[in-house]
């Protein structure tokens, strides 16, 4: 504490907060105190501490638990539960911000808001809302889209920055609506209906905002907006708080994406990506178009050589080969029989030769003549005394007559 001239007396920011903290301490109510309340905004942290709001009707208060103690819970904290938690109300200096060091923690039942959400959950899938087969595609490539939320909130910088990134010619349609709030639900329903209306060609719409409480999210959890989201043409990406939160547009929308710049990353394909692929592609056709070509070329070639070969003039070309082929054995064969004939009438003539009577008259032998017949004389008594006989021997004839004739009995 400090005085000054007027003995006014002036504190530094940190001793009145190290005052308002001791005042805290002596009181023994705050110092073991028991709160019952909704979890709200919860955050747990990668340390394993957790951080979140418990909050009535009326009012709210922050409040941290530490990993030591809430090792042993044997629930699973989570926005809209009720819970009893036991602690002490403390300054957190840094901040100037009192709140509720938790040391136990006990389920007192589900908040009224969580409640709500599991029922309009369960009605909602016995209706058939979240069927998959309900679930419209995306296309692959998009080329206009639609983007529904608050036009000065992280989630509208986030989502376009990535689209832009990723494909930087993409036509966006920015529709702006109030993302939590009384109005929040059917100001974003009213745009999704507007759109299918005024912009049928839209491939699809992504509906979103950052995290948030359970209250901060609940116009994502209103019936009004499911139904215009169940009853859209254009596909629907629902793209709400962080990953870990779910609201009732996530199951229902025909995408659900953990976060703002998550749907731009699931739905947006990077252009170059996609660039590279076609080129990849287009690479592999070219290649299969030369293999086909050269494919048909050959059987092209293959056909015309057999039209050639089958062609009429070749026909009688092989025809005339074929011809040539049996004249030419015909000369052979004809040589052959002409060869064969001629050595069987040389060797008969030399047979015909060598028993031709003059053969025979040079061996030694003459032939006898009657004469004037001049009939070959075989046997004796063609012949009688003083008959004229002609007798024909190698070098010439001889005449005589026959003075006598003696037969030699053959007793054969």
């Amino acid at each position: 504490m400090l005085l000054n001239t007027s003995n006014e007396r002036v504190f530094t920011v940190s001793s009145i907060t190290r005052h308002i903290q001791t005042v805290f301490k002596e009181d023994p109510l705050l110092s073991d105190i028991t709160i019952i309340g909704e979890i709200s905004n919860y955050k747990p942290h990668s340390s394993g501490h957790m951080y979140f709001i418990l909050k009535d009707e009326q009012s709210q208060i922050k409040c941290v638990m530490f990993r030591g103690n809430n090792y042993g819970l044997d629930f699973k904290p989570m926005d809209g539960l009720s819970v009893r938690a036991k602690g002490e109300i403390r300054v957190y200096e840094k901040r100037g911000e009192y709140q509720l060091y938790v040391s136990q923690m006990s389920e007192a039942g589900r908040g009224a808001l969580f409640a709500a959400f599991e029922a309009l959950k369960e009605k909602l899938k016995a209706e058939g809302l979240f069927s998959p087969e309900t679930k419209k595609p995306l296309p692959r490539i998009p080329h206009k889209i639609a983007v529904i939320t608050s036009p000065t909130g992280a989630a509208i910088r986030d989502i376009i920055s990535i689209t832009l990134r990723r494909f930087p010619n993409m036509h966006i349609v920015v529709m702006p609506a109030q993302v939590q709030g009384d109005v929040a639900a059917e100001q974003i329903a009213e745009n999704i209906t507007f759109l299918n209306q005024v912009m049928p060609e839209l491939d699809f719409i992504i509906i979103g905002r950052g995290g948030g409480s359970i209250e901060e999210l609940w116009a994502f959890n209103e019936e009004k907006l499911a139904r215009a989201i169940y009853a859209s043409e254009i596909p629907i990406i629902s793209a709400v708080g962080h990953e870990t939160d779910f609201t009732i547009s996530d199951f229902v929308a025909d995408l659900r994406a953990p976060t703002p710049s998550g749907a731009a990353e699931m739905a947006i394909p990077e252009k170059e990506s996609l660039m590279k692929h076609l080129s990849l592609i287009k690479n592999k056709v070219n290649r299969i178009f030369v293999h086909i070509l050269e494919l048909k070329n050959q059987r092209c070639l293959n056909l015309i050589e057999n039209i050639k070969y089958q062609s009429p003039k070749n026909m009688i070309l092989q025809h005339l080969q074929t011809v040539d082929d049996l004249y030419n054995r015909l000369k052979l064969n004809m040589k052959y029989i002409l060869d064969m004939n001629e050595n069987n009438l040389i060797k008969y003539r030399e047979k015909i030769i060598s028993l031709s009577p003059k053969s025979i008259l040079k061996r030694g032998y003459s032939i006898c003549l009657k004469i004037p017949e001049r009939i070959v004389v075989k046997k004796i008594k063609q012949v009688e005394k003083d008959h004229k006989i002609e007798i024909i021997v190698q070098d010439g004839n001889i005449s005589a007559n026959v003075s006598g004739k003696e037969e030699i009995k053959n007793d054969r």
